[in-house]
C-alpha cells in the first residue's frame, strides 16, 4: 500500500515538473513582449495556478494552486488563506508531507535563514527568509493571521505525526 502511494506521489511530481516548465516558458514569453505584457493564465487539472514556489535547500519547485481542497492537496501546493502571491500580508500555503519526499515531504529539513522564492503570474520573484519553525495543533488558526500588513510573509503548512500536528514554517521578505 505504501509503495503504491509513493509511486502515485512520484507521478504527480513528474506532472508538476512539466507544469513548472510551462510556467517558466509562459513567463519568459510574456517578458519578451514589452508592449503587451499580460498576466499569465495557467490551469492544472481544472484549478487556476496563481504562482510558483521554490525552496532550493530541499530541491522543491511546485506550482501554487488557487485554493485548498482534498483534490488540490493531492495535486500540488495550494493557497490555504491570504491574498495573491507576493502581495503584502501573509499568504498561507498547504501541501502534503509525502513519505516519498514530494510536495512538503522534506520541510522537516528546513532551517531558519533558508530561502523561499515565490513567483507571481507577472513573473516577479520575491525572496523570503525563514524566521520561525514550530509545531502546532490542527485547530490553531493564529498561524494564518497577518500581523503586519506592511510586509510580505509566507506560511507553509503541512502535517506531522500523521494528522495530529502541523509543521509550520514562517518566512518574510528579505
Amino acid at each position: 500500500m505504501l509503495f503504491n502511494k509513493q509511486r502515485e506521489d512520484l507521478v504527480y511530481d513528474a506532472e508538476n515538473k512539466e507544469l513548472v516548465s510551462l510556467f517558466h516558458e509562459e513567463i519568459k514569453e510574456n517578458s519578451k513582449n514589452d508592449k503587451e505584457k499580460k498576466k499569465v493564465e495557467l490551469t492544472y487539472k481544472g484549478y487556476n495556478v496563481i504562482g510558483l514556489i521554490e525552496i532550493p535547500s530541499i530541491d522543491l519547485e511546485y506550482p501554487i494552486l488557487n485554493k485548498t481542497t482534498k483534490t488540490t492537496m493531492a495535486t500540488s501546493i495550494s493557497r490555504f488563506s491570504g491574498g495573491e502571491v507576493n502581495e503584502y500580508g501573509n499568504i498561507s500555503l498547504a501541501g502534503h508531507n509525502n513519505y516519498s519526499g514530494t510536495m512538503f515531504g522534506k520541510n522537516k529539513k528546513l532551517k531558519k535563514k533558508d530561502k523561499i522564492f515565490l513567483t507571481d503570474l507577472n513573473g516577479k520573484t520575491i525572496e523570503y527568509e525563514i524566521y520561525d519553525i514550530f509545531v502546532t495543533n490542527p485547530d490553531d488558526v493564529t498561524i494564518l493571521e497577518t500581523k503586519d500588513k506592511s510586509i510580505r510573509e509566507v506560511t507553509l503548512i503541512t502535517c506531522k505525526n500523521g494528522r495530529s500536528e502541523r509543521l509550520i514554517i514562517k518566512a518574510k521578505e528579505v
